[in-house]
């Protein structure tokens, strides 16, 4: 009986020291927000050509890519940031809806083109540019920063320091002791976004297209998940 009792006791003491080992914790989130304007943009353009001759379709297509390679010389643009090298051609049929048949009636020649501008103050001469050159479509230009993971680091600072803020709140309200971080979960890395609106299109002078085109800020915004260590007091 005196052995069964002392197993007892041994038993719920070591049950209670465990207890006291279990640490106490706190998980929360975070989130950082960075803003900045950008200094580089990345354009996609488009020359669609079409002919009776596939040769002719090929040629025009060509003669306005040498348009868009003066635009960008004349801007002061190296030749490694424009890439020049994306063509295709495609037969153009025409649906005869009283015959049920297709007729080839020329060519379709297309040809790719991206620029990268290093200088954000040349976008809006480069978009005009290119459009008096014959560019057919401009897609809406991805804005950028080359200071890209600094704005990341200065977001997950700010995440972090609101992981911190949240656990202590938590922790004061409970009446315990705020410590150190044991686990962070970054996640993946989000990249800059921008807020902007589509690239204009109307024919303008330079000038004009200069004062009117505004790129807007780039935000970076980051969450992260903590855990924090309780102490009780």
């Amino acid at each position: 009986m005196n052995r069964f009792l002392s197993l007892s006791l041994l038993l719920l003491m070591g049950a209670c020291a465990q207890a006291d080992d279990v640490a106490r914790t706190v998980a929360v989130s975070g989130t950082g927000t960075v803003t900045a304007a950008p200094d580089r943009a990345s354009l996609q353009l488009s020359i669609v050509a079409r002919n009776a001759a596939v040769r002719v379709a090929q040629d025009e297509a060509a003669s306005v890519t040498q348009r868009v390679l003066a635009v960008t010389d004349k801007l002061g643009i190296e030749r490694n940031r424009v890439d020049t090298t994306g063509a295709s051609v495609q037969p153009d049929y025409q649906y005869n809806r009283e015959t049920g048949e297709q007729t080839l009636r020329g060519y379709i020649a297309t040809r790719q083109i991206s620029i990268e501008v290093h200088d954000i103050e040349n976008l809006a001469q480069v978009i005009e540019g290119v459009v008096s050159a014959g560019v057919n479509q401009v897609s809406p230009p991805a804005l950028y920063s080359s200071k890209s993971r600094d704005l990341y680091r200065e977001a997950l600072a700010a995440a972090a320091e609101d992981a911190r803020k949240n656990a202590r709140t938590l922790a004061d309200s409970l009446g315990l002791t705020l410590g150190d971080a044991v686990q962070v979960d970054t996640g993946s890395r989000p990249l800059p976004f921008a807020n902007q609106r589509g690239a204009p299109m109307a024919m303008m002078s330079e000038a004009d297209a200069a004062a009117t085109y505004n790129p807007g800020d780039l935000t970076t915004s980051v969450t992260i998940n903590a855990v924090f260590e309780l102490i009780a007091d």
